[in-house]
């Protein structure tokens, strides 16, 4: 009997999945609304002359999400697609044309082929069964609170499957790469080269700038913005730290009577010896991993208690005040000494100031930021401070501006020193660069009389240094001299045959001149052994490629049209 189920493994999981999907459908609403919905919205383009309707548009929203959260791990916010360019809505519309294609082709995919697919998601290395638990934490823990559905994860999944049925039909033709191809491509990225390299760097050059005041002075008033002071804030604070309210962190979980088991349940959930690990990265015991999800419990009751103090201060200091008795910015500091608390001030900072430097979290340096005292006389100057909590991974503040500090060009005297640093590191580059384009002169009449690379460079009195052989696959070359960027070198590397030499290459340092010695044999144990895996992948990306060109029609074959967007950029 055992036997037997385990030789049917693999059909038991889509039994088992089979029925997860069939409460997709019993269960859950097919109109739940993925994240970031305008309800103001209510024309969102036309697709084969007929309208989006907001359902469909929600739903293939909700399916980008979900690509988002299964491809990064984590949740898109506002402020993080805005930082990765990943385009919500462009990725939305791309998934409504995918979906109309889907349809338009009558592709339809198997329950059976969804259940497969979802069980490949979940399933772990080591896993034999279905991880059961792992799903419902999933639909617990990542979809629900971000009011999404199982129906939403099964409708991506379905869809999913579809769009590797398209790549495999409109990508055929990237699939048709011949293995000799493959291997003529894998021989000239993995070919390793012999080179030697002229460098001209600034550091060399810096002996022989001559700094005189007459300079200095002219360098100063051609480069004044440069040594101007953006505008600078400087901010009172209170802090109320974590650890003073960990005492009554302890009482709280002493009111648990099974803290235990919810610790555990949360392990589970979370990803288990996956989530959890030490410095090394490998995984924690049961224990250890327990004791570490209940200090970090305990830490987030604590900080929750001191933004409860912080809440009653900003709150009493909001008091008392109107139009005749406006604020001040020493109501924060009076309030803080007569409650007997430290206040501390903060240097002036600009908003290119990091959180290392203050030692601050990022959202009270923003926070701080925003605070002024210029408000009109017909407002309230509440600007003076936060009057909300801000909280940081081991504190929480409350803000009070002290002074703002306007934009200013610093006096020459002030900033003599950095003006000279300035000033001899732009000359020392200049001669570098100079050093080298004469070079590439003389380097071009010696070749041309029948001189040798090495020949012609000690006439010239410079000494090539020879690097360590590379291939134009690399990644990393730990020996190569730090003013010669890898990347560069390997384009510059590309377009040379053996025995050439390359003309003056500038980079940020000053710059060089590489001669190409020779091209070193491929070795054979190594491309017998990684061909395969090279093949595959240089038919997938090609397949990919073909599919992007394919699909770059689509707008245009089904009619896509966008909506209109009101000047402030919304629809």
């Amino acid at each position: 009997m055992i036997g037997t189920i385990r030789k049917h493994q693999q059909w038991l999981w889509v039994i088992i999945i089979l029925a997860i999907i069939v409460s997709f459908v019993v269960y859950f609403s097919p109109n739940q609304t993925g994240l970031f919905d305008d309800e103001g919205s209510y024309n969102f383009g036309t697709i084969k002359d007929r309208p989006i309707t907001r359902d469909e548009f929600r739903s293939a929203q909700s399916e980008i999400v979900l690509f988002y959260f299964l491809r990064f791990g984590k949740w898109p916010s506002k402020d993080e697609l805005q930082q990765t360019g990943f385009d919500l809505e462009r990725e939305t519309y791309n998934r409504i044309l995918l979906i109309e294609k889907l349809k338009q082709l009558n592709i339809n995919v198997t329950t059976e082929a969804t259940a497969k697919w979802i069980a490949e998601v979940f399933r772990g290395k080591d896993d034999q069964t279905f991880p059961m638990e792992r799903y419902e934490a999933f639909v617990k823990n990542e979809l629900t609170p971000n009011r999404l559905t199982t129906d939403d994860f099964y409708r991506f999944a379905r869809h999913q499957i579809g769009q590797q049925h398209l790549i495999s039909v409109y990508g055929l033709g990237g699939k048709l790469i011949a293995p000799q191809e493959a291997e003529s491509f894998y021989r000239r990225l993995n070919e390793p080269v012999a080179t030697e390299a002229v460098l001209f760097s600034a550091t060399n050059y810096l002996a022989k700038v001559s700094a005189t005041p007459e300079v200095l002075g002219q360098f100063y008033t051609n480069n004044m913005a440069e040594y101007r002071l953006p505008e600078r804030v400087q901010a009172n604070y209170v802090k109320w730290e974590a650890t003073n309210f960990l005492a009554d962190a302890d009482k709280e979980l002493g009111k648990i009577t099974n803290l235990s088991q919810r610790i555990e349940a949360v392990y589970f959930q979370k990803g288990g010896t996956n989530e959890y690990k030490d410095e090394t990265g490998k995984p924690l015991s049961l224990e250890a991993a327990k004791n570490k999800i209940k200090e970090e419990e305990r830490r987030q009751i604590a900080l929750v208690s001191a933004h409860k103090k912080t809440a009653e201060f900003l709150e009493e200091l909001a008091k008392g005040h109107d139009e005749k008795n406006p604020f001040s910015p020493d109501d924060l500091e009076k309030l803080a000494k007569a409650k007997g608390l430290d206040i501390k001030t903060t240097p002036p900072f600009d908003q290119r100031t990091t959180t290392n430097q203050l030692d601050l979290p990022a959202a009270f340096m923003r926070a701080a930021f925003a605070l002024r005292a210029d408000e009109p006389e017909d407002k309230p100057r509440e600007m003076l401070f936060t009057f909300r909590p801000i909280v940081g991974k081991d504190a929480v503040y409350a803000i009070g501006l002290k002074q703002r500090f306007p934009s200013e060009i610093q006096p020459f005297e002030k900033v003599r020193e950095k003006v000279t640093e300035d000033y001899r590191a732009d000359q020392s580059l200049k001669l570098a660069r100079n050093a080298g384009i004469a070079f590439e002169k003389t380097l071009t009449n010696g070749i041309a009389q029948g001189k040798t690379f090495l020949a012609i460079a000690k006439e010239a009195d410079v000494k090539p240094i020879s690097l360590p052989p590379f291939t134009l696959s690399a990644r990393s070359l730990p020996e190569l001299p730090q003013q010669v960027n890898l990347e560069t070198l390997q384009n510059v590397a590309s377009s040379l045959v053996a025995g050439q030499t390359s003309g003056f290459i500038a980079t940020s340092d000053g710059g060089f001149v590489l001669h190409l010695k020779a091209k070193l044999p491929v070795d054979e144990a190594q491309l017998k052994t990684e061909l395969p895996d090279f093949l595959a992948r240089q038919r997938e990306q090609r397949m990919s490629a073909a599919f992007s060109e394919w699909f770059q029609k689509l707008p245009q074959e089904l009619k896509l049209v966008l909506p209109p967007k009101a000047p402030d950029g919304k629809k």
